[in-house]
């Protein structure tokens, strides 16, 4: 009598829009006695390389409809694939449903990534897979049975597997092959959340002049609540460049609330004053480097009447930006149909700034804290006038805006010398002095740095030409060393709560 062996055949669902391969897959899940269920063209597909497939329809007694849109959502795949083999209750109920107990899904999904180059909505939209989708999770969320395969280089690493395994696949390789099924979703569902992103802002996007350089490309999402072109009431179209300084420019502003006009090139304050007047402080500000304010953007705080705009209309600036103009001083002002004027009232800024980068975005808090009085605390038994300790606040106002490494000169409220974005502090110094003795003869200036000296060779420089007080954080180990030569010197030395970079 001749016995025969029972044949335990399994099931594989496969349903795969990229259909390479698929020979290959077949001959030799064939091998290991596996039956294929198939959907509408990969159904076909496998018929034409030879091997029996059972169309999915057949078995659900469910037809495909909206022209395939729906042809794998049926309670009898998801109960084949989500039971539990060892639950007798999942069992029991899934034997009443008479379907197969699928073992293997192998599906890829529609191409959106690729879809997005037609610019066709319609085209898109149907790239939109759904029914792979959720195959994909069903099988991978019961990966103690089942056995999810979503990418084709995957295909060798599966035969490999269920050869060495009698046609069946190790709990580890399933947990592995569902931990990169759920991430293949994942980074699908983020593409289709960026393109549909992209089309829900795109009225809030707008198109600039240029990057920053003319052969850059740039556009802006624009903050409903603060939108610039809301401000803009003359001039030509705003680049890259013009946001980022006005941006930076309205910060630097917002610390005061006297009389304040800012002049700032390429995002560094190049002349702050404030006086008892707005043309005062703009002509004060202009003096204090008139070279660098060439080409420049104007922040003042206070409305622009005609005497000040005479004053701006003499030289060459890119933006001016004031909370009003008068209706004279704007006539006057718009004859330079290039000049771009800003009328901005308020100031917005969020808690948090982002800063893009090739390992992702950075997230940080503003951190302004009030620079005031209480800012500062004596490092030393020296102290000084309230006439310089008043100069040393605006200093440090300032030098929180600028790049480090940073050095602000100042004298009545008006900036005479700065040093920006050296790969050292001396330096810095050494070029906010020069500065000074360019267009400033005076001596008792004082000084606000946004980051400690770490040796006596700052403060002897500052000493010797003429400083009166000096701002810095503390943090140094050479912290006692800068003090006893502050003390030795007569020369007031402030510690500051925080330090003050900006990269």
């Amino acid at each position: 009598m001749v016995v025969r062996k029972t044949i335990n055949k399994k099931y594989a669902l496969i349903s795969v829009f990229d259909k390479n391969k698929l020979n290959y897959l077949c001959k030799n899940l064939k091998l290991q006695n596996y039956e294929f269920i198939s959907t509408g063209s990969t159904c076909a597909k496998i018929k034409s390389l030879g091997y029996n497939c059972k169309e999915i329809s057949a078995i659900t007694k469910f037809k495909e409809m909206l022209d395939g849109r729906v042809k794998t959502l049926n309670q009898k795949i998801y109960a084949s694939l989500l039971h539990k083999r060892e639950n007798k209750k999942h069992v029991r109920e899934f034997k009443k449903l008479n379907f197969p107990d699928i073992n293997l899904v192998v599906v890829n999904l529609y191409p959106f990534k690729k879809s997005l180059n037609s610019n066709n909505e319609d085209k898109i939209i149907e790239m939109i897979d759904i029914g792979g989708v959720s195959l994909i999770r069903a099988a991978s969320k019961n990966f103690k049975y089942v056995t999810t395969i979503c990418d084709m280089s995957d295909y060798s690493y599966l035969i490999k597997e269920i050869n060495k395994n009698k046609g069946n696949t190790s709990i580890g390789f399933r947990k592995i092959m569902a931990q990169k099924a759920f991430k293949i979703t994942a980074d699908y569902d983020a593409e289709i959340n960026k393109w549909l992103g992209n089309k829900t802002a795109s009225k809030n996007k707008f198109k600039l002049r240029y990057g920053e350089n003319p052969n850059q490309k740039s556009y802006i999402e624009i903050n409903k609540n603060n939108s610039i072109f809301d401000y803009q009431i003359n001039g030509k179209e705003i680049s890259y460049n013009n946001i980022i300084d006005v941006d930076s420019g309205l910060r630097c502003l917002s610390e005061f609330s006297e009389p304040t006009t800012v002049i700032l090139k390429h995002t560094n304050p190049c002349g702050v004053a404030s006086s008892e007047n707005i043309s005062t402080s703009f002509k004060r500000a202009y003096d204090a480097d008139p070279k660098s304010a060439f080409g420049g953007v104007v922040l003042l705080n206070r409305s622009v009447n005609l005497n000040l705009a005479n004053k701006i209309f003499k030289s060459f600036f890119e933006i001016i930006v004031a909370p009003e103009f008068e209706k004279s001083a704007l006539n006057l002002l718009k004859k330079k149909s290039r000049l771009i004027l800003l009328k901005i009232k308020n100031n917005h800024f969020d808690n948090f700034e982002v800063k893009s980068t090739s390992f992702g975005n950075i997230f940080q808090s503003i951190g302004l804290e009030k620079i005031n009085k209480n800012f500062i605390s004596h490092s030393s038994s020296i102290t000084t006038t309230n006439k310089y300790l008043s100069d040393l606040i605006f200093s440090l106002k300032v030098v929180r805006h600028l790049k480090s490494n940073a050095i602000v000169l100042s004298k009545n409220k008006q900036t005479v010398g700065l040093g920006i974005g050296q790969t050292n502090r001396i330096d810095s110094l050494k070029i906010a002095l020069n500065n000074k003795k360019i267009s400033f003869k005076a001596s008792d200036f004082v000084c606000a740095s946004d980051g400690f000296f770490p040796f006596i060779d700052g403060l002897k420089l500052l000493r010797t030409n003429g400083c009166r007080a000096i701002a810095q954080p503390s943090g140094s180990i050479n912290d006692k060393k800068i003090i006893s030569y502050a003390i030795q010197y007569n020369l007031p030395l402030y510690f500051t709560k925080n330090r003050l970079f900006k990269h």
